[in-house]
């Protein structure tokens, strides 16, 4: 009866493991907004003058084919205080043209683990068959035309070195003030996807797809040629987007849906208008279902493959959980919609990638029986990337800095943002994974990640200056700079810290901030040196200052560690041996006293030291915990300028160091040798001991092998 009864709760739980595999729920829709921004009153203010590049796109594709054929009509506002001859342009697709460009040459056919196919397909290119000036004038009355005009002038697009890029010489300049049309005709190939952008059977990623502009400052083109870490910099605009696609296509996109013509001869024409954007994207496939639903006045629409539809609601949950974290403490989000790509499992390559107002994320893992049986549970794979990719709203499509020139900008402080709206969704149980009562938290994951050739580079440096063979571009802007600022806001305190980013998310909305101005406004808001602790080992105050801080932080590859060294008791110094009296004669008082180190002390006869040493290059103040024999522990913040520091306390038995038992420093990587217990106060944690037993037993085999 009992071996029955035990095979039948084995059946069971087998049975409701594999039968935990969500099912694909039916489909639902929110209306599509009416405008691409939220009202005024929600979003806050949109600059005046930030909007310097306007696109009407007109563009057909080619399912069968992966080809995606069109206009871009291009309206450019020279807000500079020089006139300018000539318009650079950005041809993305033709980092994927051939074998010797620039990202080609980088990636060897690779991308974040996936490969470039082979045979047909393998290639992507964008040619662009004409261009045309059609008008150009003050920008005060300028309208851009709604017609071709017949008048235009045809202008030449020469590519660069790297075909990445292309130049439209212009026959009359753009003064200061000026706006300037031109139109180009284009062709693009789309690749297999491996790398964010292309075509993997009916499903059509079109990311990177036409000619873009540069971004003009003042005296020059800030023009980067596309290699494999650099992403996208534009200027802000509006874009009118027409789309002629296969009738069958379920199609998403940046902003919002104005228009859809009835399908004709097998095709449909869908228009688009997104508005305070810098650059447009779009997904089509006949395999996806389509869920909508609203937070507060924002549409969330996820178009995802029928196959992976049972994950919906926990890719909701997770956007909510950003939308909820980042605008209160980000600002408001500005736009009045947000769609979610999830490519088919068979298109890794495009899983990941962010665009105004549109992203793409991952699958959740499926997790092999075994593992559901004994509860691991995961957030890092397509939650995260919820979260993350959704980020980048912020911190690529909001703070729209350049990111070829400082990618941690996007990529690191978006990481840092990250973490924290996992802590406001999930509380004291946030962690990126558990399995029972075990959990690895936000920051674990950060500092183990910390390790990967972080500190090879410092982490203010250009996008292309990241070697790929060195693996360290991850490490380094992702992670290194989040515990940067994780640390920074643990040591002056998360509400200053809060309160300061805030105002530089906010003073930088629809702009181009650089790390300079994001240093300025915290050194501004939280003052130069940055009072840590009242009293210091020596009885003075201790500071952190910031700009020695964010200097190493950012333009070093110094590395936090520190160590206890040494922990010792010894009897205090006594007044035994020769001393002369007052007559001048020398008198004997006693024996003297022992100096060698004693295992048991008694207090009040004891003098306990502590040997701290700063291993690392980097400096910074860090707490130490002191734990005596009577159970007082006493906390002390040393500045952790110099080498080293010896701790005495007289009178006391010392039992036990910790460095930084809160865990502030983030940035510390080698955390092992952080505490440091005297002898015979070590405290069992049913791992030490086993491994040293197994330790010792290992060396006296090998000895006993030698014949030793």
């Amino acid at each position: 009866m009992g071996t029955r009864l035990l095979r039948r709760a084995a059946i069971c739980a087998l049975v409701g493991a594999i039968a935990c595999e969500p099912a694909a729920p039916p489909e639902r829709q929110a209306p599509e907004p009416s405008e691409p921004l939220r009202p005024p009153d929600v979003r806050g203010p949109i600059p005046d003058g930030i909007k310097l590049a306007d696109y009407v796109l007109d563009a057909s594709l080619d399912a069968e084919k992966h080809t995606v054929s069109g206009t871009a009509r291009i309206t450019w506002r020279n807000s500079t205080r020089s006139p300018v001859d000539a318009l650079v342009l950005h041809l993305y697709m033709n980092g994927f043209r051939a074998e010797d460009t620039a990202w080609m040459a980088e990636a060897r056919g690779a991308h974040r683990g996936a490969r470039q196919g082979k045979g047909d397909g393998k290639w992507g290119y964008i040619d662009v068959r004409a261009a045309r000036l059609l008008a150009h004038g003050p920008a005060a009355d300028f309208k851009a035309p709604e017609q071709r005009d017949a008048a235009a002038t045809t202008l030449t697009l020469v590519e660069g070195n790297d075909p990445s890029l292309g130049q439209l010489a212009l026959p009359q300049a753009v003064n200061p003030g000026e706006a300037v049309t031109v139109e180009l005709d284009f062709f693009t190939q789309l690749p297999r996807v491996f790398a964010r952008t292309g075509y993997d059977g009916e499903f059509h990623m079109v990311g990177q797809w036409y000619p873009k502009l540069a971004v003009r400052h003042e005296d020059r083109w800030q023009a980067h040629v596309f290699t494999l870490h650099s992403e996208f910099y534009a200027d802000f605009g509006d874009y009118e987007v027409h789309l002629d696609v296969p009738e069958d296509m379920v199609v998403g996109a940046t902003g919002v849906q104005v228009e859809a013509r009835p399908p004709e001869n097998g095709r449909k024409r869908l228009s688009y208008r997104a508005e305070a954007v810098h650059d447009f994207a779009w997904a089509a496939s006949p395999d996806f279902l389509e869920y909508s639903d609203m937070w507060r006045d924002v549409r969330i629409r996820q178009l995802i493959p029928r196959a992976l539809a049972g994950d919906v609601q926990r890719h909701l949950d997770a956007q909510v959980a950003a939308l909820e974290s980042m605008d209160a403490r980000f600002g408001p989000y500005p736009w009045s919609t947000i769609t979610i790509v999830h490519p088919p499992e068979s298109a890794g390559g495009a899983q990941g990638m962010e665009y105004p107002t549109l992203y793409t994320t991952s699958d959740i893992l499926r997790l092999p029986l075994p593992l559901r049986l004994l509860g691991l549970h995961e957030l890092l794979t397509g939650e995260f990337t919820t979260i993350h990719e959704f980020g980048h709203q912020y911190f690529q499509g909001l703070l729209a800095s350049d990111e070829a020139t400082q990618p941690w900008l996007d990529e690191g402080i978006n990481s840092f943002s990250n973490t924290l709206a996992l802590d406001d969704w999930l509380g004291a149980d946030a962690s990126i994974a558990r399995i029972g009562n075990q959990r690895v938290s936000t920051v674990d994951m950060i500092r183990v990640a910390l390790g990967a050739g972080s500190e090879l580079d410092p982490v203010d440096r250009p996008a292309d200056e990241y070697r790929d063979f060195t693996g360290t571009f991850g490490g380094t802007v992702y992670r290194k700079t989040a515990a940067v600022f994780h640390t920074l806001r643990a040591l002056v305190g998360p509400e200053k810290f809060d309160r300061a980013f805030r105002i530089y998310c906010d003073t930088w909305r629809f702009r181009h901030p650089t790390g300079d101005d994001l240093v300025a406004v915290l050194l501004r808001e939280l003052g130069a040196k940055v009072r840590i602790s009242e009293t210091g080992p020596d009885g003075q105050p201790v500071d952190l200052d910031l700009r020695d801080y964010l200097e190493q932080g950012l333009k070093t590859t110094a590395t936090v560690d520190f160590k206890v060294a040494r922990l010792a008791n010894k009897k205090v110094v006594g007044t035994g041996g020769w001393h002369r009296g007052q007559d001048g004669a020398l008198a004997l008082a006693e024996a003297p006293a022992p100096e060698d180190e004693v295992d048991e002390p008694d207090d009040g006869t004891s003098e306990g030291f502590a040997l701290i040493v700063r291993e690392g290059e980097f400096r910074v103040p860090v707490e130490l915990e002191f734990e005596f024999k009577d159970g007082a522990r006493e906390r002390l913040v040393w500045d952790g300028q110099a080498r080293y520091r010896v701790f005495t306390f007289p009178g006391r038995r010392l039992v036990a160091v910790a460095v930084d038992p809160d865990d502030k420093l983030l940035l510390e990587g080698e955390r092992l040798d952080n505490h440091m217990r005297a002898p015979g106060h070590y405290k069992p944690d049913g791992i030490s001991d086993p491994a040293a037993r197994f330790a010792e037993a290992a060396d006296l085999a090998l000895l006993g092998g030698l014949g030793l």
